[in-house]
């Protein structure tokens, strides 16, 4: 297993290469999205989230302390929301840096992944019966939500509801589905926000 900061050094400098490429990396396809993709698409958000912090810091001498609270959504439960950072450490030299670096753990899927995704979902789910039109639909409408978020987030959501214990265990709404890639994208966004607004 190579060494977090090799890894998210190699994802930064294929972020570079691929934006002086291929354009924004939220719309290329290019040899360097592609290897983001698979890096994002073998962990799970909090592990992304984790070792961005972890790099950020190592590397860039960047500390970013997630600030949150308490939630309890009304089918039970609860959960940590990050709300925002406290940054230090951010110098005119680093912050392209620490912004590229987030900006490719926010690399989306194409829509072709999503499609696969959201496929075996809908084959290990319980569902109603639908005519081959609405299936369709509800694919393209699926995928196409999963497709707005990070790559990581997206399987994992996809992996989230496959796996959960209820009995019978129903395909998602597509407002479980989006409320569950916003709970988990979240804190990137909030990094992300706080390194571009950091004075």
């Amino acid at each position: 297993m190579k060494p977090i900061n090799s890894v998210i050094s190699g994802l930064v400098s294929r972020a570079q290469e691929d934006a002086n490429s291929t354009g924004p990396q939220h719309g290329g396809r290019g040899v360097a999205t592609v290897a983001v993709l698979a890096k994002l698409e073998s962990q799970s958000p909090a592990e992304t989230d984790r070792n961005l912090l972890a790099w950020l810091e190592s590397s860039l001498n960047v500390a970013a302390k997630p600030q949150s609270r308490m939630m309890f959504p009304p089918e039970g439960g609860f959960y940590r929301r990050t709300t925002g950072f406290q940054v230090s450490g951010l110098t005119p030299e680093n912050r392209e840096t620490a912004r590229q670096a987030v900006q490719s753990a926010m690399t989306r899927p194409p829509l072709d992944k999503c499609e696969e995704w959201v496929a075996g979902l809908h084959a290990v789910t319980a569902r109603r019966r639908d005519d081959t039109a609405t299936l369709d639909l509800t694919m393209s409408l699926y995928a196409a939500c999963l497709a707005k978020y990070p790559a990581d987030v997206a399987k994992q959501a996809c992996l989230h509801f496959a796996m959960r214990s209820a009995k019978p265990n129903w395909f998602p709404t597509l407002s479980e589905l989006a409320e569950w890639c916003e709970r988990e994208a979240a804190q990137r966004q909030q990094l992300l926000t706080a390194l571009e607004n950091k004075r």
